[in-house]
C-alpha cells in the first residue's frame, strides 16, 4: 500500500530527515538516502524483513541496493530520531510505523492473526488531552491499541465450533 504523497512532499521529507541526521552527527550516505526514499514509498506499516524483500524487488542494480544490515541500522536510527516507532510486538514479530505520513490515529490488533487496522477518532484524542489538562499534566502524546479478534478469525472460530 504505497503512501499517497506528492513528489514535492517526498523531497521535503527526505531533506528534513537528512537534516535531522546531520544535526545528530550521522552521515547521509547514498545507501541510507535510498533506503529512506524506499521507506517513504513503501507504506505506513512494515516489518523490516518485508521491507528488505520489497526493496530488493525494486532495486535495479543489486550492488547499489541497501544491504539488510543497512536497513536494520537505519530503521533503528530513524526510530531514535522519532520518524519510526514500533506499534506491534508479538513474539518475534515487530511491526513498525513510519510516522510522518499521516496524523493522529489508532490501531485495532487481532490477537489471533496479527492483523493491524488503523482508525481515526479525533474525539479520543480530544478526550485524552482534556483529561491530561484536567489533571494538570502537560500533554505530549498518547498511544491507543485496541486488542481483539478480527471478523475473519471470528468466522473461522465459528466454523470450527459448528
Amino acid at each position: 500500500m504505497p503512501n499517497p504523497i506528492s513528489r514535492e512532499e517526498k523531497q521535503k521529507l527526505l531533506e528534513e530527515i537528512k537534516e535531522s541526521l546531520k544535526n545528530r552527527g550521522f552521515k547521509t550516505t547514498e545507501a541510507r538516502q535510498k533506503l529512506i526514499s524506499y521507506l517513504i514509498d513503501y507504506g505506513r506499516h512494515f516489518e523490516i524483513e518485508d521491507l528488505v524483500v520489497w526493496i530488493r524487488e525494486r532495486c535495479r542494480d543489486y550492488k547499489n541496493c541497501p544491504s539488510r544490515p543497512t536497513v536494520y541500522r537505519t530503521v533503528k536510527l530513524l526510530e531514535e530520531l522519532g520518524y519510526v516507532k514500533p506499534v506491534l510486538k508479538q513474539g518475534n514479530r515487530t511491526v513498525y510505523e513510519f510516522l510522518p505520513v499521516k496524523g493522529e490515529h489508532y490501531h485495532l490488533l487481532c490477537l489471533s492473526c496479527g492483523k493491524l487496522v488503523e482508525f481515526e477518532a479525533p474525539q479520543i484524542g480530544d478526550m485524552v488531552k482534556g483529561i491530561a489538562q484536567r489533571e494538570g499534566f502537560k500533554y505530549l502524546h498518547h498511544h491507543l491499541e485496541v486488542c481483539g479478534i478480527c471478523p475473519e478469525c471470528l468466522q473461522k472460530e465459528e466454523r470450527k465450533e459448528n
